[in-house]
């Protein structure tokens, strides 16, 4: 006798025939895959409609507002255990009793039961193609966040929401998601586009080349991240241009590795190289290379204009392997501006390097001096060695005149000087070059020798020697930088005021809008938590949307989802735009600047000055 299934002897156990479940001998054709209830909320035919209809018309993120929509949070059995005590059926004059139906992630149908054969039905939330509203718009709403399924499954557990959220159901609305945001995205990107062709038009008189701001940022720190994006943004109009997600990790290769050769690896691997998650091979330093060459290789098609100048870091290789990839041919050849915020860094940086080296010196120096003391006989008698006499040789020398030393607030100025000489003199390399030599020449500068002939003269400078020429005052000199300083600090500044470099420098360029939108990308895709190509996509696409346009495309990502949007979200997006504006203005204001730059400075050399006197506390082996 043939052991009967699991499924067959559990029939067998109900009361009836024991013969076995006649489904269970049902032939089914071969491309039954069989039925479940999350599935309805896969599908994809709504939002693709509506992401093609987007494509082809301008974008204006108009959204349709309901004004009778709105979402609550009730405890079902106290309001509708309520309801029961007071309502009774129109048609059978019974009582009437609620409970849920049909639960698939957040949303149910509320069951009305009462003596009808036909009980009533009612969806909890509006309906998609069958699937639940509710569940599309809570997995974008905690996507923007930057919470994933598990942090779903933990915020409906506790809130006592629903029992479970199925991996169908929200990985089949990922892919929703992943849908409506590109759409929105291309969107954004081309009206972007078309601004920064108009701006430059107006600015430089060439619409079709144009400059903008490149930049790389990774999942994780240091060089070891599996994933990696990249962002080119229009120098007039500060908006994104064009990403590139790069990823080198693919969960289902790493879960068919090693399986290579049997049948099941075939059929596999058949369908999945169109899914592949992984489109970089390398380092995750070569991602950012890889990156702008892609986007600067595909801009023609998606803007029908050339980046011919790229404003760079200079940290990386990126800029040497653009040239060499040549992205538009023989026909342009892409010119480097620098980042005015990293090159000031190079004297902090360069400027520090030498302290640490002068001050190894000095303290060398000093030991070897007070050894040479120590191994001097003493006289007996002798009358140098006496206090008095000592009082008496120090009163005799010329006293010396007091020296800046190249100290670590010194370092920061001279930095944030060097950025002001740039920026206030963008237009012109001769006044640039003269501005910054002047700080330098500015502090090595004495009552005996005053070297002001670079600073700009009248009441209004902002040399106080050239105030008190103009006014007829007398002025007295601080201290001036040490000769040694001197020394140390003429070599850098001469390899900062090269033709080349203060060239490249013109225009007083910066990449604090590809910073910025690093930023946001991970406030959505934290970095703490793992997330896979497809989520970063998302968070980059969205990102990219309220970087460029506020969060008027959010809600037309909703509405491409087959969402309705009801008046708080409406009045959501319109005070966040005016709160940016705000925040904004008064981050812009003079006042703001510097007390953020003079809190930055603190800061910084508190941090070199405990680094300095506690040593290196983390490290390798340093316990040993």
């Amino acid at each position: 006798m043939d052991r009967c299934t699991k499924e067959e002897c559990a029939w067998q156990d109900r009361k009836g025939s024991r013969s076995g479940h006649p489904r269970n001998r049902r032939k089914r054709s071969g491309g039954f895959k069989g039925t479940n209830r999350h599935d309805i909320e896969t599908n994809l035919t709504f939002a693709s409609t509506s992401a093609a209809k987007i494509l082809k018309k301008s974008p204006e993120f108009e959204v349709r507002i309901d004004q009778t929509f709105s979402y609550v949070i009730l405890e079902f059995f106290l309001v509708f255990g309520a309801l029961q005590e007071l309502l009774k059926c129109k048609k059978c004059n019974s009582d009437v009793k609620f409970f849920k139906k049909s639960i698939r992630g957040l949303g149910f149908k509320i069951c009305v039961q009462c003596s009808c054969p036909d009980p009533a039905e009612i969806d909890s939330c509006p309906l998609i193609k069958n699937a639940y509203e509710i569940n599309r718009r809570f997995c974008f709403v905690m996507r923007l966040v930057g919470i994933g399924i598990n942090g779903i499954r933990n915020f409906i557990a506790l809130m006592d929401l629903t029992a479970n959220f199925n991996n169908n159901t929200y990985y089949g609305i990922v892919k929703i998601l992943q849908i409506a945001a590109k759409s929105i995205y291309e969107a954004v990107v081309k009206k972007a586009g078309t601004e920064e062709k108009e701006k430059t038009l107006e600015a430089e008189n060439r619409g079709d080349i144009l400059t903008v701001s490149g930049d790389g940022s990774w999942s994780k720190r240091g060089f070891t991240s599996r994933m990696g994006i990249v962002s080119v943004i229009g120098k007039y109009t500060n908006k994104v241009l064009d990403v590139a997600v790069k990823s080198s990790f693919c969960k289902a290769c790493v879960f068919w590795k090693g399986q290579e050769g049997t049948t099941e690896y075939e059929a596999w691997s058949e369908t999945h190289e169109s899914e592949c998650n992984v489109n970089h091979e390398g380092s995750a330093g070569k991602m950012e290379v890889d990156g702008i060459i892609e986007v600067f290789k595909r801009s023609e098609e998606l803007h029908n204009a050339k980046y011919g100048f790229y404003i760079g870091d200079g940290d990386t290789k990126t800029f040497k392997m653009l040239l060499e990839a040549k992205p538009y041919g023989d026909d342009l050849t892409v010119k480097k501006k620098e980042c005015v915020l990293h090159v000031k860094k190079r004297v902090y940086k360069r400027g520090n390097e030498a302290r640490k080296r002068l001050v190894q010196l000095k303290k060398a120096k000093n030991q070897i001096e007070d050894k040479a003391m120590e191994s001097e006989p003493k006289k007996k008698g002798s009358r140098s060695s006496s206090p008095k006499t000592k009082k008496n040789q120090t009163k005799n020398t010329a006293v010396e005149p007091k020296r800046a030393q190249l100290t670590l607030k010194l370092l920061t100025n001279l930095s944030e000087y060097y950025g002001l000489a740039v920026r206030r003199n963008s237009n012109s390399v001769e006044n640039m070059r003269k501005a910054i030599w002047a700080t330098f020449h500015h502090k090595s500068s004495t009552d005996e020798n005053p070297q002001h002939e670079y600073c700009p003269p009248g009441e209004d400078s902002w040399c106080e020697w050239r105030k008190a020429e103009a006014t007829g005052e007398e002025y007295t000199h601080p201290p001036a930088l040490d000769e040694d300083v001197q020394q140390v600090l003429k070599p850098i500044y001469d390899d900062l005021t090269t033709e080349d470099l203060l060239e490249r420098c013109t225009g007083a360029n910066t990449q604090n809008n590809n910073e910025s939108f690093n930023h946001c990308v991970w406030q959505l895709a934290p970095k703490h938590v793992f997330c896979g190509k497809q989520i970063v996509e998302i968070a980059t696409q969205c990102a990219v949307c309220t970087f460029n346009e506020g969060y008027d495309p959010i809600l037309k990502i909703l509405e491409t989802m087959g969402c309705t949007i009801g008046p708080s979200a409406a009045d959501f997006a319109a005070k966040y735009k005016n709160t940016r504006i705000t925040q904004a203005n008064r981050r812009a204001s003079l006042d703001s600047k510097e007390a953020r730059t003079a809190r930055r400075i603190e800061q910084s050399i508190e941090h070199d000055l405990f680094e300095e006197a506690e040593g290196i506390l983390y490290g390798p082996g340093i316990a040993d």
